[in-house]
């Protein structure tokens, strides 16, 4: 599912590029590692793996000098931070989360629409930026002690980056997201609270500068 989530938006950018050269729109790869916790109703936080989490952005720039601090992107990442065996204390009304359990796979895909403010790059090769939105995401839990089920939940997100433009339109980037989302897996009677951090290095090419 993720693959043709990027493979849509690299439709978008070639199909649309042309169109919009006059306007200040991206487009960027990206790839770093993921901290995530799953911090669950009945024995707090499970532990889980820290992993690498990839994925691609769209976004544009409003073309009026007056306003080309502010943006809008679209943000697309999976991440799988897979629970560890661990021991569990006996405790609650769920046997699934009580005493030594086996690791599970947890994968989620991550949809976000971000705002996004900046320091203005025209003048500057290095440009610092942050942003704030809403997404979905989708968790796909199974094996172990979990039954295999995909949730969805509401997501909030919060980023900062660092641009430097290598040419006035390829822009190396860091950037660091906050990820929470508030999954409820029905089958196996868990609700849980997902917080990820992620550093995420990348390349950007903006179409018209």
């Amino acid at each position: 599912m993720f693959r043709r989530w990027i493979g849509a938006v690299l439709g978008i950018v070639v199909v649309c590029a042309p169109g919009l050269s006059w306007a200040e729109t991206y487009a960027a790869l990206a790839l770093g590692p993921n901290i995530a916790t799953l911090d669950t109703t009945d024995v707090g936080k499970l532990d889980l793996k820290s992993n690498i989490a990839y994925g691609a952005k769209f976004g544009h720039y409003f073309d009026d000098r007056g306003f080309n601090w502010f943006g809008l992107e679209v943000d697309m990442y999976r991440s799988q931070s897979n629970v560890k065996a661990q021991n569990l204390p006996r405790q609650g009304t769920n046997l699934l989360l009580s005493g030594p359990i086996p690791g599970s796979d947890f994968l989620v895909h991550s949809l976000a629409f971000n705002a996004l403010v900046r320091v203005t790059g025209y003048q500057y090769k290095v440009e610092p930026y942050a942003g704030l939105g809403v997404g979905l995401n989708m968790g796909n839990i199974s094996d172990g002690n979990f039954r295999p089920e995909a949730a969805f939940a509401p997501s909030f997100n919060v980023l900062a980056g660092i641009k430097y433009y290598f040419t006035p339109k390829i822009a190396p980037f860091i950037e660091y997201k906050y990820n929470f989302a508030h999954f409820t897996f029905d089958r196996s009677n868990v609700t849980a609270d997902y917080r990820a951090n992620l550093f995420m290095f990348g390349v950007a090419y903006h179409f018209g500068r």
